[in-house]
């Protein structure tokens, strides 16, 4: 078996280990709690927010918040080293799956935003953040959901970074869980962990969100979000949504 293949399954075999061990650190942390004023979950790429807040929208919108989706790119760069796709047709695809899959969750059309930082490029030196600093000041929300500060991808990390520079208002920051599951990332703030511990039914509608997400076929024959590992779709499959407050 080549190096490199014997390589990489030893990263995935620690994944795993590591996954199942964060699940019990977990187990006996408290619930979220959210008021019922606006919130905005603040996506760097188009199936971050229900892959990370899947379960979170449905709860929120049972509870009555108004709910708002930013998407601070097209996530036009899934396609990077695959295929000859277009990235504007990608960006189109990718927002267009977006909005219908978050609506079938309970988001309004009308509150989801389209933002134009590049994929793969998100900086806060760009004319787009003047956009969406003024995004939320009109919204003006009592909480922003934020990529956590252990992702790994640095648009996930850069997105974090904007909204608490951009935030001025009294607002709660907490951040979700997509790619801090796949990295290797153990100095968690566990004394400010939050658990959301999804009934069957958010379980349920919140995989089948994330397969609508990476099921679709592009004309390469992968799906439109680029190929995701094994190891991170499952941990992202969880019936509980990990989220840690920021102080």
């Amino acid at each position: 078996m080549p190096r490199n293949i014997i390589k990489d399954t030893i990263k995935d075999v620690a994944r795993w280990i590591r996954i199942v061990l964060l699940r019990l650190f977990c187990c006996n942390k408290r619930d979220i709690s959210v008021p019922t004023g606006p919130i905005i979950i603040v996506a760097p790429h188009p199936d971050d927010e229900v892959i990370g807040c899947g379960g979170l929208i449905q709860r929120l919108v049972k509870q009555g918040c108004d709910v708002h989706v930013v998407l601070m790119t097209g996530g036009e760069a899934s396609h990077q080293n695959c295929c000859h796709i277009s990235k504007d047709r990608i960006k189109n695809v990718r927002r267009s799956l977006c909005i219908d899959i978050d609506s079938k969750i309970g988001v309004d059309n009308a509150n989801i935003h389209l933002l134009d930082y590049p994929d793969g490029g998100i900086q806060v030196e760009n004319e787009e953040t003047e956009h969406l600093q003024a995004l939320i000041s009109s919204i003006n929300p009592d909480v922003l959901f934020v990529p956590h500060g252990g992702e790994g991808w640095p648009d996930h990390i850069n997105t974090r970074e904007i909204i608490r520079s951009v935030v001025k208002q009294n607002a709660i920051i907490y951040e979700y869980c997509v790619w801090m599951w796949y990295y290797n990332v153990w100095q968690l703030n566990w004394e400010n962990a939050r658990l959301l511990r999804m009934t069957r039914e958010e379980h349920a509608k919140k995989l089948k969100a994330v397969n609508e997400y990476v099921t679709p076929q592009a004309p390469c024959g992968n799906p439109w979000s680029g190929v995701l590992p094994a190891v991170f779709l499952h941990a992202n499959k969880w019936n509980k949504e990990l989220f840690f407050e920021c102080k």
